[in-house]
């Protein structure tokens, strides 16, 4: 019988340090799957960095064509520049020759452009002007081409 109590108690003992050595392999597993999580999260955060760099290293080597299209709008707006000086010459030598007509009409040196204009279309262009009618509202009432009605207005003294 002794035996069999040896037999028991060593079976108990070698079951007791199976079940302790398991728990123990189970613990170990627990931990290696929280080290390897954490792994998977550095791995993922190294491929984000690596795609942010990649994506700073294009836009570096996009700084050459950045600079190239950056001169060529500076010199768009130098040139837009010169052709606005330009204009505001012909612009500018335009009213000049109008104000010159305009005093050369009023001094009656030039012949009267509104030859074909009566004088009581005239007033009824000037009535309706002064009552806030617009020149191409004034054209269509009284079929005047806008181009004489805007003679008439500027040259009445308004």
């Amino acid at each position: 019988m002794n035996g069999l109590i040896i037999n028991i108690l060593m079976f108990g003992g070698i079951s007791f340090f199976v079940f302790l050595l398991f728990l123990f392999m189970l613990k170990r597993e627990k931990i290696s799957e929280q080290k390897f999580a954490a792994f998977e999260m550095s791995l993922e955060e190294l491929n984000k960095e690596i795609y942010l760099i990649k994506k700073k290293i294009k836009n570096i080597d996009n700084l050459p064509k950045i600079e190239k299209m950056e001169e060529q709008v500076i010199q768009l707006v130098d040139n837009m520049e010169k052709i606005e000086e330009k204009n505001i010459e012909i612009i500018n030598f335009i009213q000049e020759r109008i104000n010159d007509l305009y005093v050369k009409i009023k001094q009656n040196k030039l012949p009267d452009i509104s030859g074909d204009i009566s004088k009581n279309e005239e007033e009824k262009i000037l009535s309706l002007y002064k009552n806030g009618y617009d020149i191409e509202q004034i054209s269509r009432e009284l079929r005047i081409p806008a181009g004489e009605i805007e003679l008439i207005v500027k040259f009445s003294d308004f």
